[in-house]
């Protein structure tokens, strides 16, 4: 659409109008809408600058598929006269100058990125020694209110800062893949890299510092019950008590060499350091843990205190053990009893995912195994003639055909736990007031996505899903629920995760509790619902406006 340029049947104003973007000698029109303005132009040729819209861009698209760039640019006509030495397009977002590959003789082209949303004015300035004037014309971006989210590599700045500051370990990024710029979160859906509105930026590397820094604030905030532990193991602490633990005089919980039920045998260092795989070095590790909770805290073990003893765990065995295995873990909250779940990655690099419950007596305890940290699916909490599956209903039974009404929760309160499961898996610790995965307020993943990522969790140790996979969606959804100037929708599947976001605070709780599944397929719901704010008649009627009105103004000032 063009600056509209009206005829007006008289001399006076044609001559008014055509010098309204001029400076000469001295005459400065401060009022003009144009804001025209001059610094000391005695010495200086008369310049001027006119831009008027040549291309409207179209309504951006809710899913982006075979659509062409071009039909959602900006362009504008930019015309100068007089000995003018530079010269620029710009919005709130972008400089454009002609040395840009933007600018094509007299047509300067804005690509969506660079525009904000809704109607905005582009200024094109015009400098020549100490003058500089300027003209503005109009242009609007039409984005939908529901559109799906490209997520992007975008590099975290301020996580990379503290690790460095902060970290433990030498070359943590690299160790993480430095700067990941493929996985499935990033690679299942892409739109035009200069779309803008639609991107989502994340540093999966520097991402997990969300979860590795819950040991180092424990460390600083409970030294006893975390830090001490994990230095302790593999040097003579000087303290009989600590010594007597180790020893297998004190504690209760026994070890892989007791010989009974109360003989606490005793902590084999040169077995745990060269365990090969994690349910191996859980086996020392984890009875020590218990011992030393009995002996050295006031409150002893305590079962909802897993996001204390998950870190404390995985910091023991990645510290202390020479096979270079690979801990994650994390607390899981289940119907008033807690438990966590811990990841290993083996020497031979194989995987496993373990319950982990730090308590005397876990109610899934038999007479052979005490059930500290089985296998996912050798443990209780999944057997449905076992007292603990009958007792306390557990997330992973999210979805499962084998799950059974054990419990007061209804579809809603399950589907919370499973999510804050999910989520826990990237961060475990939130301050008191502060969003986390399962609060429902801004982030709402569809029924069939959270079914999916808990039977993978469920089956972990029998499917051939990486445990990295699940844990770098685990990263999205609980950034997605930081950010909470944004409602967002998780779907699709674990092998094919996509994202969007929603204008309607109302949907987050209709998909959140969508147990019919009506929202599982939530392409379609996008494409038959953009929701745009503003039609594309809309928006050529408001500009047709503001042109019409802007001209006036310029005429009665005497531009």
């Amino acid at each position: 659409m063009k600056r509209r340029q009206l005829l007006l049947g008289t001399t006076g104003l044609l001559t008014a109008l055509a010098g309204c973007n001029t400076i000469t000698g001295n005459n400065k029109d401060t009022d003009s809408p144009n804001n025209t303005t001059e610094t000391n132009p005695t010495n200086s040729a008369d310049i001027s600058v006119n831009i008027s819209t040549s291309l409207q861009p179209g309504q951006l698209p809710p899913i982006w598929r075979s659509h062409s760039i071009e039909d959602f640019q900006a362009q504008f006509q930019v015309e100068t006269s007089g000995n003018v030495e530079s010269v620029n397009v710009s919005n709130e977002k972008v400089q454009i100058g002609p040395d840009s590959d933007q600018w094509n003789g007299n047509t300067v082209t804005v690509q969506p990125g660079q525009m904000k949303q809704g109607e905005q004015e582009f200024t094109a300035t015009a400098s020549s020694e100490n003058n500089q004037v300027q003209d503005t014309a109009p242009a609007a971006k039409s984005t939908p209110g529901n559109y799906k989210v490209d997520v992007v590599p975008e590099r975290n700045e301020e996580l990379r800062s503290q690790i460095s500051q902060n970290s433990l370990e030498d070359n943590y990024l690299e160790k993480r893949g430095g700067f990941i710029t493929s996985d499935p979160v990033i690679d299942n859906y892409s739109s035009h890299e200069q779309l803008g509105f639609d991107k989502f930026g994340i540093d999966l590397a520097a991402y997990e510092w969300r979860h590795d820094n819950d040991y180092i604030d424990l460390a600083e905030a409970q030294p006893t019950e975390v830090k001490n532990f994990v230095d302790s193991i593999g040097t003579d602490t000087g303290n009989s008590e600590i010594e007597a633990i180790k020893n297998g005089e004190q504690g209760i919980s026994k070890y892989p060499n007791a010989s009974g039920r109360r003989d606490g045998g005793s902590f084999q260092l040169d077995e745990f350091q060269n365990a090969e795989t994690v349910g191996e070095a859980l086996d020392w590790a984890h009875p020590y843990l218990f011992n030393w909770q009995i002996i050295r805290t006031d409150e002893g073990p305590v079962s909802t205190e897993d996001a204390l003893y998950a870190p404390a765990l995985e910091r023991a065995i990645e510290q202390n053990t020479n096979q270079g295995l690979e801990v994650h873990a994390w607390d899981v909250a289940t119907l008033g009893h807690g438990t966590g779940l811990i990841y290993g990655k083996n020497a031979d690099g194989t995987e496993e995912l373990r319950f982990m419950e730090t308590v005397s007596a876990p109610v899934t305890a038999t007479a052979d195994d005490q059930q500290l940290h089985p296998l996912i699916e050798d443990s209780g909490y999944l057997e449905p003639g076992n007292d603990g599956f009958q007792e306390y209903w557990h997330p992973l039974r999210f979805g499962w055909e084998k799950d059974e009404n054990t419990s007061s929760l209804g579809p809603v309160d399950k589907k919370t736990k499973a999510i804050r499961t999910i989520g826990e898996i990237s961060n475990s610790l939130y301050p008191e007031d502060a969003p986390r995965p399962g609060g429902g307020e801004t982030v709402a993943p569809t029924t069939e996505y959270v079914v999916d990522f808990i039977e993978k969790l469920r089956n972990f140790n029998q499917n051939d899903t990486e445990f990295e996979t699940l844990y770098n969606q685990s990263k999205v959804l609980e950034k997605m629920v930081r950010k909470q100037d944004e409602n967002h929708i998780i779907y699709g599947t674990t092998e094919n995760p996509q994202y969007a976001v929603v204008e309607d605070d109302s949907l987050i709780e209709e998909v959140w509790e969508d147990s019919s599944r009506e929202y599982d397929d939530f392409n379609q719901f996008l494409r038959d619902n953009p929701e745009y704010s503003m039609s594309v008649d809309d928006v050529d009627a408001s500009l047709e406006g503001e042109e019409m009105d802007d001209f006036s103004q310029q005429v009665l000032a005497g531009a």
